[in-house]
């Protein structure tokens, strides 16, 4: 008699429990990165919501100002990189958090545009796309 039949015997005459189903246990959808323009800190943060009820703002951890949330594919860079900490204040001053733009082809289809690397392609950025910047309070607040 083989091994599977000879389990299948012992839990049909109660000597084995019944296997349970494995149930999957699922972390938060999204982890999304906030950054604080004060103290050039960044976190990821998790929450039990929907990625649609993230909060835009949370306290920052090190200095209690605010931190902004970037969503989560911002890289933030080195502290001691203040080049590119002054692109970031720039872009966000602007209304220009990290979210996605896409921008039309000619071919009708829409391609992801990708941010600025330094603050004079920012400026040119931010001309071009002023009509997708956020006008939200968290713009102000920051």
């Amino acid at each position: 008699m083989d091994k599977p039949s000879r389990m299948e015997l012992r839990r049909k005459t109660g000597f084995r429990d019944l296997p349970k189903p494995q149930e999957k246990v699922l972390g938060p959808e999204y982890a999304m990165s906030f950054a604080c323009l004060k103290c050039k800190a960044s976190n990821m943060r998790h929450f039990d919501k929907d990625p649609c009820d993230y909060p835009d703002t949370m306290e920052c951890p090190i200095c209690k100002g605010v931190a902004l949330n970037f969503g989560r594919h911002f890289k933030p860079p080195k502290k001691s990189d203040s080049a590119q900490w002054k692109k970031i204040e720039y872009l966000v001053e602007h209304g220009f958090v990290f979210q996605t733009i896409y921008e039309l082809r000619e071919d009708s289809g829409y391609y992801k545009v990708s941010y600025p690397i330094t603050l004079a392609e920012a400026k040119d950025f931010v001309i071009k796309y002023k009509h997708k910047a956020v006008k939200t309070a968290l713009i102000t607040s920051a």
